[in-house]
């Protein structure tokens, strides 16, 4: 099996153009094709959002950016009288912007329809920003939040200087910038740190600039494309984000090529028959905002996107990332030996798909970090040949190969491992699964949705692997200690309101139909929040007037146990939280990252840690969970790896 036609047509198309005029014409079929898909998106309400999913801030916003940079008016996109303003003008969700990146967007978006960010619907949302930032000039907490603020301010004509120097300090030493203060690099931040600068006036030639344009030239994939970080595939939005921070720089990025392959030409590649453009060669990942992002990159207008915005005089790089032209990879798999006892067995995966696996497995790539969990608690972790870069557990998964993001699967490095069995789960999405599939890889599709369902997939993971005896062993352990939370907690009738939170600078909590509510509801707690669905954000006022008597918080940045627990230190620092019970009482209380949003075998601890937290009186001998002191851990795409438990919700709160 090889894998090459949907390389070569990728190589082709991008061979192709290589090299074509840049910026690309309003009226180019491309674009034109683009807009009439974006149009396709446009709702009721006058925002957008694909077919079947509900209209959202995140794709609206980009949606007007892309009208804007393709000098029209969003007044006038209306659908049965309802523009793509008033969208803006009588959502609740839209208008009231609970997050400091999400108000720097909404003044972006003011002064790019040309109204008053001082008076927009009866708010002051220049003043409301402004407020947000603090004495050295950062806004929020984090790199993001402050590029979003600054690019606020470039669009609205405010004064810069305080923010801008603050992201030039910002800047790490290989050039780049991370999400966060410490922060690995990655390029889309780097990127959107470049345009805010630029915005404000800071030269292009600059050294702030100069080093963080030579970072991302540095840093693009061999196929042309950039990615987020690690070993995650190119992507649409990575590169549309790259393209605009080099067109702002006054750089031509159609001339920013490796392998003779550039960073316009692969975006181009993305575009299907229909106008939208995919987010990787092989998944459609929110087409219509993957368009409205690749609209204004195609066109040449950096952010932020003003009425009447021009093109920057472009120039030929002075150096440029090595053009060695290299054939399509032609990756060859190969049967692992095996065992003469293994019988073929066939199992029905999460996805309802029946999988035959032929031959006993003896090279495993594993697509979750819950995956990766189980075959190791399994004794598989010396048959494991790949994983993500999210997998960190335990110690040893860290070593083993890495094959992508979680839902940015390097597909090339997947076949290149030659495995006998994928072990893939929901968020890697149904497309990457059915390409591999596709490509005659055996694929058997996790996604537990609750303790029951991770006890039902690692008796999957068994029955595909002839670990049998080793699922049985571990679910027998993992029910006992299950059955003993829920006896002990069943001795008493106090059930104290808990909230989860995941994210602050908006507020994100757990809702029902999440791994965190049945924890919560077996710890012997109910959920403050159960009439939301899923992961939302809440506001403010909402949160203080819910006042639950426990807040449990994700550890670290909410995505780890590395650095600093911020999301403790927000909730019981808070000024305006000091009077709610759960501060008072002292039971703010953390809970790791990685057990509590995972479906692998360390769930179980998870239970027991939250039960401990509600009920402390219940288990003495645990003791609640104490904050922690460690400083800032530079780690890449930290808050792409929330994409593991709210699929792409937080990752709007970044660049998009």
């Amino acid at each position: 099996m090889r894998l090459t036609l949907p390389i070569l047509i990728l190589l082709c198309t991008a061979c192709c153009a290589l090299g074509a005029a840049y910026p690309t014409d309003a009226a180019d079929p491309a674009v034109q094709k683009s807009m009439d898909y974006i149009r396709s998106c446009q709702q009721a309400d006058g925002g957008f959002a694909e077919p079947g999913r509900e209209t959202n801030p995140g794709t609206s916003w980009f949606a007007v950016m892309a009208i804007v940079a393709a000098g029209d008016d969003p007044h006038t996109w209306t659908v049965n009288g309802t523009s793509a303003i008033d969208y803006w003008k009588n959502s609740e969700e839209a208008s009231k912007p609970e997050g400091t990146a999400e108000l720097g967007k909404m003044v972006t978006l003011i002064a790019a329809v040309g109204e008053d960010p001082h008076s927009f619907n009866g708010r002051d949302y220049l003043s409301d920003l402004k407020g947000r930032m603090k004495a050295d000039g950062q806004f929020g907490d984090f790199v993001y939040t402050t590029y979003w603020g600054l690019l606020g301010l470039a669009a609205a004509g405010e004064k810069t200087e305080k923010p801008t120097a603050w992201l030039k300090s910002q800047q790490n030493e290989d050039g780049g910038y991370g999400w966060m203060p410490g922060a690995e690099s990655d390029s889309d931040d780097t990127a959107a740190v470049v345009m805010a600068l630029i915005a404000t006036g800071e030269p292009k030639d600059s050294p702030a600039v100069a080093k963080a344009i030579d970072y991302l030239r540095k840093h693009q994939m061999d196929d042309g494309g950039f990615n987020y970080g690690g070993s995650s595939s190119s992507n649409a939005a990575s590169v549309a984000w790259v393209v605009q921070a080099a067109t702002a720089a006054g750089e031509d990025p159609s001339k920013w090529s490796k392998n003779g392959k550039d960073a316009v030409s692969y975006l181009l590649a993305l575009q299907q028959t229909d106008g939208s453009f995919n987010w990787t060669p092989y998944t459609a990942d929110n087409p219509c905002g993957m368009t409205a992002r690749a609209v204004p990159a195609l066109l040449g207008k950096p952010y932020p996107i003003l009425p009447g915005q021009k093109t920057p005089s472009l120039s030929t790089p002075k150096a440029s990332a090595t053009t060695t032209t290299v054939a399509a990879p032609t990756v060859q798999t190969t049967a692992a030996p095996t065992s003469s006892a293994w019988q073929p067995v066939t199992v029905t995966d999460d996805f309802g798909v029946s999988v035959t696996v032929a031959g006993e497995p003896r090279r495993i790539v594993s697509l979750s970090p819950a995956n990766t969990e189980i075959l190791f608690a399994l004794g598989l972790g010396d048959r494991v040949v790949g994983v993500t870069d999210y997998c960190n557990y335990p110690a040893e998964a860290q070593d083993k190969p890495k094959v992508g993001g979680y839902s940015t699967v390097n597909i090339e490095k997947v076949v290149a491992a030659k495995p006998d069995l994928v072990l893939a789960a929901y968020g890697n999405t149904e497309e990457v699964v059915n390409h591999l599939r596709n490509l005659g890889l055996t694929v058997v599709a996790l996604n537990p949705d609750s303790l029951q369902g991770t006890l039902r997939d690692i008796a999957l993971v068994g029955e595909a692997t002839g670990r049998n005896a080793e699922a049985a062993a571990l679910r027998t352990s993992m029910q006992t200690r299950i059955d003993a939370v829920t006896a002990t907690v069943g001795t008493t009738t106090e059930r104290p309101t808990v909230m989860h939170a995941v994210w602050y600078d908006p507020i994100w909590v757990s809702g029902n139909a999440t791994f965190q509510n049945e924890l919560i509801t077996l710890a012997g707690g109910k959920n403050a929040f159960s009439g939301i669905e899923g992961w939302q954000i809440v506001t403010m006022e909402r949160f203080i007037t819910t006042n639950p008597d426990i807040i449990l918080v994700n550890s670290g940045t909410g995505m780890g146990d590395g650095g600093t627990d911020m999301i403790y230190q927000y909730f019981v620092n808070e000024p305006r939280f000091a009077k709610m019970k759960a501060v008072q009482d002292g039971r703010v209380y953390i809970v790791s990252s990685d057990i509590i949003d995972r479906g692998g075998p360390r769930i179980v601890d998870a239970l027991e840690e939250v039960a401990a937290d509600i009920h402390p009186e219940l288990f003495p001998e645990a003791g609640a969970a104490a904050p922690t002191t460690a400083v800032p851990a530079p780690g890449f795409g930290a808050v792409a790896g929330m994409i593991s438990l709210l699929g792409t919700c937080i990752l709007l709160r970044r660049t998009g």
